[in-house]
């Protein structure tokens, strides 16, 4: 019951957060399942394409990182890099990619996409690179304004940090004390306000689920 009082309200609220996607000049779908959603990736990227992700949660739960692990596409992952300097090569292949992939840590009502990124391997493709963005996120990402959004990301940013094999203080805490530590991953915050620069370039899906953080 619970699951399903879940959805509901998701797919309630969902369709006005697509609509003013769209208004934004983005590709928006709203989903049920996970499962739909990895039919949309399917459609979206072509046999062959090259394809690189940002770190996410999400991306394994839907199953995408599977899909693009095991079909005909030219995934780029960072998994097989052996030490930082192939990392770092991984990072600037995303910039002449024709698809990026990754989540969002949050999404106000009116259809702004809010990321906070340690080095900014995430949020400098999103901005400037590659052909085309995808951004998967479930519902429990939607916030009403920046306000939320920034109170969100400070929320979940300890269990990111924990999940990154950080030294911050807050993976001791528990909590965010906006620290000075060299590891720190909240350093660089991008707010997507709209893509009317480069309509469609953006495909963002919503899934009525809790995904990721």
């Amino acid at each position: 019951m619970r699951d399903e009082l879940y959805k509901w309200k998701f797919m309630s609220i969902g369709n006005e957060i697509i609509e003013n996607l769209r208004m934004k000049k983005h590709e928006a779908y709203l989903v049920e399942s996970s499962s739909e959603a990895l039919e949309i990736i399917k459609k979206l990227i072509p046999e062959n394409s090259k394809v690189t992700v940002g770190g996410s949660i999400t991306l394994s739960q839907t199953g995408i990182i599977d899909y693009l692990e095991n079909s005909n596409i030219n995934y780029i992952s960072r998994k097989n890099a052996k030490n930082s300097d192939e990392m770092n090569k991984v990072f600037l292949e995303s910039f002449t990619s024709d698809f990026f992939i990754c989540s969002a840590n949050a999404i106000t009502y009116d259809g702004k996409i809010v990321q906070l990124d340690g080095n900014g391997s995430r949020v400098a493709p999103m901005i400037w690179g590659p052909k085309n963005v995808i951004i998967v996120a479930g519902m429990n990402k939607v916030v009403n304004n920046l306000e939320e959004a920034n109170s969100r990301i400070t929320y979940i940013a300890p269990m990111n940090a924990k999940r990154l094999n950080t030294k911050t203080p807050c993976t001791r805490l528990g909590e965010c004390i906006d620290c000075e530590s060299r590891e720190r991953i909240c350093v660089h915050k991008t707010i997507l306000e709209t893509g009317v620069r480069h309509p469609g370039r953006f495909k963002i899906i919503l899934i009525a689920e809790n995904l990721g953080l």
